[in-house]
């Protein structure tokens, strides 16, 4: 019969018609926001806008504004900006007090919903608080949410169904005539796990209809991209039980149709996964589909093992089968770990990242499960194997009983990646900065200022300025006022603030209020008016904890899809995993003959090499959005900071203006600052200094003796960037 090839061709065009590798979300965390949370404003804000991680559905997703009463406050329109990342609502006027911003977001892509507030402050005229509670209280602002129970639910089943429909298929295929006389029951194992893909799949129907609230269910399913993608699997799952039908009468191809239609179902969740999301989706989500199309089949196939050796009980015939199945658990195995490690690197983009956020915490609790499953395999694999082949005492039974907990500890995997797929990715949750008081002393002429800051939080400050003359006698002022200037944006403008003094005498003075509202880098001016002397400044570099600002990597399908990795780094990665799966595979590929061999040793050669030249012998540097930012502003009393650490430090190696004298014993020589410098950006200059340079003489300045703090080297920093080569 030709049915089976005409229904796989279909199910192929079917595919590449419907999910190409498009943007994609999974959930839409508020990474920024304007007005801030928390802040405070002097002058009423014309509209809010809401920035998420991912694309948000217009049709379900809202903004709300509350006064500190919780009377609704009418907003003049919303709309959607951005590729649907942010949603913005222009404000009636506004008088002074406490609003609270309501928001609510269901993911363009998957589905998942988020929602959260937080308040801001409009200040009175003359700059001081209202005197008004909020009695609104926040939901949901977490950016990393608890994983959503019901949808773990739903992933698990679908996941057992697939690999259960699996299990039959390769059985079929890879015994061949050996499973003639089980056949049906491989079939019914294929319609078992067919229908528990049903079942998953309608009821994750009625998840994504609770989300999609503003829509009816034939829109749902017509007009957004998850429900385009439900009815794939819907199609998908009812496909692979139709075709069970015709396994007696063309069991090869009626067995291939049935995996087709699988990895089309798995297709239509890895392009409504975390790794559709954002840049690089369409190299992310080709990982995600083959890792999770190993992990299936590899699941499966153990199933499908277990049953047979149940149904074919003490009788020979296990000498195809169990060798082939060998050879295929092995390559699915490696695939999946491969795979898995490059898909953890695009989710997680820093090592903080696995220990403070529920998906970090969840991928290490998936990678311990791993390796008690891999040790079970890997006792089935050697001694299982060599028992049932000779029929010892005990068997089948024994192998079915190891096999069975192999799947178990395999579902234990799929429950961890259905909480995955629920939790928030590390590399889109924002973490706000944790930062004491701020204290710094200024030495200026004669005269000692020293400035505290305290909480030093967004918001409401008290600020502690102490004056200290020769000997530490207190200084006195007729004057000391604080400017602020906002450094992130030069549009923001300056306001200042007179300190009153703490007794007489007593070179305290003291003041409070809403001075640092924006979390980002401030300059903040101490003016001192003396009676017996001039008039002095001293400047402190301020950066208060807030709401931390994440940045939104911006690209196409096809860019870079790691955050924490170079193009060189992550392609190093993924050519060395190819080279150790030649390595680890020369022998069956050898077995295809002499050119096999040949290319197995090719690959495997080139996949060492060029993945290890890529990873560690290309020049590279670390992703911008990875640098540490310069907080410190270049301004006078930094740059005379600076010089004084350059000429007492780095003047012997790189000579007085950054040009190296001649006559140096060191290989290789040192950098030339006037051409080094401005190709680096500030945070690359601070990690050469502070980590040092492997291969030269270049020392790492944050450790050891005469060891410089962050702040000196970001002083120098700014001193490095005077430098030209007009200087030489």
């Amino acid at each position: 019969m030709k049915w089976p090839c005409a229904l796989v061709g279909f199910t192929c065009a079917l595919l590449l018609l419907l999910v190409w590798p498009a943007e994609a979300s999974a959930h839409a965390a508020l990474v920024a926001s304007d007005p801030g949370a928390n802040t405070f404003l002097k002058n009423p804000p014309a509209e809010v806008a809401l920035t998420f991680s991912e694309p948000i559905a217009p049709g379900s997703s809202s903004v709300r504004l509350l006064d500190a009463t919780g009377a609704t406050v009418a907003l003049r329109g919303v709309s959607f900006a951005n590729n649907g990342y942010t949603i913005r609502s222009a404000l009636p006027p506004l008088a002074p007090g406490i609003y609270n911003v309501l928001w609510t977001n269901v993911s363009s892509i998957d589905g998942h919903g988020l929602q959260g507030s937080f308040p801001f402050t409009v200040l009175n005229r003359d700059g001081t608080v209202p005197s008004v509670a909020n009695t609104v209280g926040t939901f949901g602002s977490s950016t990393d949410p608890a994983p959503l129970a019901d949808g773990i639910a739903v992933r698990v089943l679908s996941l057992l169904g697939l690999a259960t429909a699996a299990g039959g298929a390769l059985i079929v295929l890879l015994w061949g005539t050996g499973a003639s006389a089980i056949r049906r029951a491989l079939g019914w194992t294929v319609v078992t796990g067919a229908a528990v893909m049903l079942a998953a799949t309608v009821l994750q129907l009625v998840v994504i209809k609770r989300e999609y609230t503003g829509l009816g269910l034939v829109e749902l399913l017509t007009q957004t991209r998850i429900g385009g993608y439900w009815l794939m699997r819907l199609s998908a799952a009812a496909l692979a039980g139709v075709v069970v039908l015709f396994m007696l009468e063309a069991p090869r191809r009626a067995a291939t149709a049935v995996l087709v239609a699988l990895g089309e179902y798995v297709w239509a969740y890895a392009a409504t996964s975390h790794a559709a999301a954002g840049v690089g989706s369409a190299l992310a989500t080709a990982l995600d589909f083959v890792h999770g199309l190993a992990a299936v089949l590899w699941i499966g196939a153990v199933l499908g093992v277990a049953v047979a050796a149940r149904l074919t009980g003490r009788r020979r015939g296990y000498g195809d089968l169990l060798p082939r199945f060998s050879l295929l658990a092995s390559l699915l195995v490696f695939v999946l770990l491969a795979t898995g490690l490059l898909n953890g690197v695009i989710e997680v983009n820093n090592r903080d990242g696995l220990w403070h956020t529920k998906y970090g915490i969840t991928l290490l609790v998936k990678l311990g499960l791993i390796v008690i499953l891999l040790g079970v395999a890997g006792y089935n694999a050697r001694w299982g194997r060599r028992r049932l082949l000779s029929q010892a005492k005990g068997e089948p039974r024994r192998f079915i009983l190891t096999a069975a907990a192999e799947v178990a500890l395999g579902l234990a995997v799929f429950a961890a990646a259905a909480v995955l797929t629920q939790a928030t990715t590390a590399k889109s949750i924002v973490r706000n900065r944790d930062i004491g008081p701020f204290d710094g002393t200024q030495q200026v002429d004669n005269l000692s200022v020293a400035l505290n800051v305290d909480p030093n939080h967004t918001g409401i400050n008290t600020f502690r300025v102490t004056l200290s003359g020769a000997a530490q006698t207190p200084g006195v002022a007729d004057r000391v006022r604080l400017t602020f200037r906002y450094q992130e944006d030069q549009t923001v403008g300056a306001s200042t603030l007179d300190l009153a003094a703490l007794g007489e005498a007593s070179g305290v003075y003291i003041g409070e209020g809403p001075y640092l509202p924006l979390e980002g880098r401030w300059r903040v001016e101490v003016s001192v008016a003396r009676p017996d002397a001039d008039d002095t400044t001293a400047v402190f570099d301020v950066r208060p904890a807030g709401l931390a600002v994440n940045r939104i990597r911006r690209g196409s399908a096809w860019s870079n899809p790691s955050p924490g990795l170079s193009w060189n780094e992550f392609g190093g990665l993924a050519i060395l995993f190819a080279g150790c799966g030649f390595a680890l595979w020369r022998g069956p590929i050898r077995r295809l003959g002499r050119s096999g061999g040949l290319a197995a040793n090719l690959g495997m050669v080139a996949g060492f090499g060029f993945g290890t030249l890529l990873l560690f012998g290309v020049h590279r540097h670390p992703p911008l959005a990875t640098l540490p930012r310069n907080p410190i502003a270049a301004d006078a009393n930094s740059l005379a900071t600076g010089r004084a650490l350059y000429q007492e430090n780095c003047i012997g190696c790189h000579g007085a203006v950054g040009v190296p004298p001649k006559g140096l014993d060191l290989d290789p020589y040192p950098f030339d600052l006037t051409v080094h410098v401005p190709l680096h950006p500030d945070g690359q200059i601070f990690k050469f200094i502070a980590d040092g340079v492997p291969g030269t003489a270049m020392q790492s300045w944050s450790q050891g003796g005469g060891h410089l703090t962050d702040e000196q080297i970001w002083h120098l920093v700014n001193y490095l960037r005077t430098f030209t080569p007009a200087d030489r």
